[in-house]
Parts: structure tokens; sequence; C-alpha cells
């Protein structure tokens, strides 16, 4: 891939610390809210390039892919080639691992007859194949991360110590694309846990060794924002009452000391609806932890007023409702009696009772209590959808 931005002329810089300043800005990469974009503008300063761009995730059919360009002004160029313009670059498949010139797989005159210069690089980057240099980084899952670097024509061609240069950068860049994966994966895993304990109502907060917030998954903010029974304080938590706030500190500290802390209490509630149940635990160190806004125990809340969100397409597709079952299934399971469940839906009741038996009979159920158990475990618990 070639240059996606205005190009600008620059030469490979030798100020003391550079080489330093891009493998840290590599690594960074992982925490920024835009990975990548940093690095490769140092990259593009080590090197001497015209245009840097990194191609962390290839498009396809289906996903147009992550890219990183340097300088960061073409966007609709970026997107041209995400696209469409992928599928015809000739400088791909590269030797894993070794930085080659365009002129290293293929002669300046197929490089310039190509499709892809002559229709969508060269009006941007005419840059013949000893100005054009890559790399392909097969990461550790098998995917191929590609680098591309390009000088405008009045600029020296690539050279042995060019190539030395990137080659020098290779390792850094494999190992920051593991821990991106790692990290990602991580997140991934984190949401869909988050997303399990939000279908189920349970309110989760994690805090540090010495009380403070440090995330809350959705049913857990809800519940703070409201400030019924629980609230926020600053960065820490207390309780609607001075004295369930000492005792809700005095359990955090009891737990955090105790290598097997679990414990509960209750929470007062200004509204005059019934107690929040809170469950505290602790969460072990790891041993590398350097042991400092870590966290340390989490609070598991439970609101018994809550209403259950079964999902009424995961039950008609789970137990074959019609959707007037479904809807009557839900009512039932948060609590209501047939009659009332009949008058909020506005259906009469023998109506409300040919639902009953309907639902009874494909849930293979034979009381309402067990048609509650069954729903609650076979549908609530994965009601993940977003809200």
């Amino acid at each position: 891939m070639g240059s996606l931005a205005t190009p600008f002329a620059q030469v490979p810089v030798d100020r003391p610390g550079l080489m330093n300043e891009v493998i840290h800005a590599i690594y960074q990469s992982v925490l920024e809210a835009e990975p990548w974009r940093a690095s490769v503008a140092l990259m593009s300063e080590y090197i001497g390039c015209t245009s840097v761009t990194i191609v962390v995730r290839q498009s396809n059919g289906t996903d147009l892919g992550y890219l990183v360009a340097h300088p960061a002004n073409g966007k609709e160029l970026e997107a041209a080639y995400k696209s469409t313009w992928y599928k015809s670059d000739p400088f791909v498949n590269l030797p894993p691992e070794r930085a080659v010139l365009i002129a290293d797989v293929m002669s300046n005159r197929e490089w310039q007859d190509s499709v892809y210069f002559r229709e969508f690089l060269q009006g941007a980057m005419p840059a013949d194949a000893h100005r054009g240099m890559g790399v392909d980084i097969v990461t550790s899952a098998g995917a191929i991360c590609r680098l591309r670097l390009f000088r405008y024509p009045e600029l020296p061609p690539f050279d042995v110590e060019d190539k030395a240069r990137l080659t020098n950068l290779v390792p850094h860049i494999k190992q920051a694309l593991a821990l991106a994966a790692q990290a990602t994966r991580n997140e991934a895993e984190r949401e869909i846990y988050e997303e399990g304990l939000d279908g189920l109502n349970i309110g989760v907060v994690v805090l540090d060794e010495r009380g403070q917030l440090l995330r809350a998954n959705p049913v857990a903010c809800r519940l703070l924002t409201a400030g019924d029974g629980l609230r926020r304080s600053g960065r820490e938590l207390e309780a609607c009452t001075p004295s369930e706030t000492r005792e809700l500190r005095r359990l955090l500290n009891d737990t955090t000391a105790d290598s097997s802390g679990v414990a509960a209490m209750s929470l007062s509630r200004p509204s005059g609806r019934r107690k929040l149940a809170a469950v505290v635990r602790r969460i072990p160190m790891v041993e590398e932890s350097e042991g400092k806004a870590r966290p340390a125990c989490a609070i598991f809340l439970r609101d018994p007023d809550a209403s259950a969100r079964p999902a009424q397409d995961m039950a008609r597709q789970l137990f074959d409702f019609t959707p007037a079952e479904a809807n009557f299934a839900v009512e039932l399971v948060n609590g209501l009696s047939l009659d009332e469940a009949a008058i909020k839906l506005g259906i009469r009741r023998n109506t409300a009772r040919a639902h009953l038996r309907s639902i009874f009979m494909k849930a293979d159920v034979t009381r309402q209590s067990e048609l509650v158990r069954v729903l609650l475990n076979a549908v609530l618990g994965l009601d993940v959808q977003r809200n």
C-alpha cells in the first residue's frame, strides 16, 4: 500500500534517542485511543519517509479492516484502499519479517504499469520501485500485518541502512501486536461477562485497595445514579445512612484483609423500597501486581424489586411461544398473577388462561412457580442485548 496522504519531503533523522522514542511509541500504541497513529509518525521521521502506512487488519469482503497512515490527511484515499484497491495491490505477500523494496520483488516497469499504481497511487505518490519499502509481520495468531513506506521521487532511494532500520523495529511491532491482541481478547471477554451480569440484573462495582471506584457495570451505574441505597461520593461509595456507610467500609476493610473474604449486608433505601442486597468479595492480588490502584474488591448488588427482563424473542425461539404468549410469560416472571397480567396486557381472563395452558405445555411445566424458575434459568441469563 502506498501513500494515503498528502506527501511531504523528509530524510532520515539521526537525533539522539529517536529510535528509543519510536520503540516506546510502538508499545504505547496498545493503550492509545487511536492505536499506531503516533508510532507511524515517528517511524516516518526515523527512517525518512514521505509516508508510512500500517495495515493491522486486512480488508475482505465483509470487513474493511484497520489501517493507519501518516500523514493523516487522506481519509478518502484510506477508505478507497480499504473498500476497493486492496484487491489489486501488487506489493503483498512479502517474505515474513524481512524488509524488502518493491524493486526486490518486481521491476520498476511492472510496478508502474500495474493498475494499482496507474489508477490509484500515482496521483498521490508517484514513487518508483526503489522508493517503496515494506515488511510483512506474521502475528502469533497467523494474521499478517503490513507496513509500507514510501519516498517522494526527489528523495534518495531506500538503501541497505534504511532496510536495517526497519528490520530493527520488526520484533517490537510484532510484540506490540501480540499485546494488543491479548488486550482486545480480555476486553471482549470482560464485555461478555458484564453483559451477562447485566442480563441477570446484578450490579458489580470494582474498588481499589483504598476503596475508590475503578469501574461499575451498567446495572451498578444505574443504581449509583439513582442513589437509592448506594451512591457515589467523589470516587468513594456511601450508603444512605451514616451507620450503614461505616458498616460498608468496615466490610470492605475486613474483606480486603481476609484471604477468603466474602461478606454481605443490606442497604436501606430512602424510597421505601425493599433493601438492596450487597455482597462484598475480595479480589486476590496477582503476585506480580504493583499493588497500587489495582482491583482489590468487588461489590455485587441486587435489587429485589427489579423487574426481570427476559428476551421475548429468545423465549419464543427456545419454547416456541407465540409473541402474545412470550409477553404474557414475562409478566408472570415479574411476579404478576394471571389476573394481574391479563389486566396489564389488556386481554380477557379466558384468553390469559388459554395462554397459560399453552405456555405450560410448551415449557413442560405444571405450576406457575415452576414456569418462573424455568424461564429465569433458561432465558433471563441469556438476555445480554445492550441497552
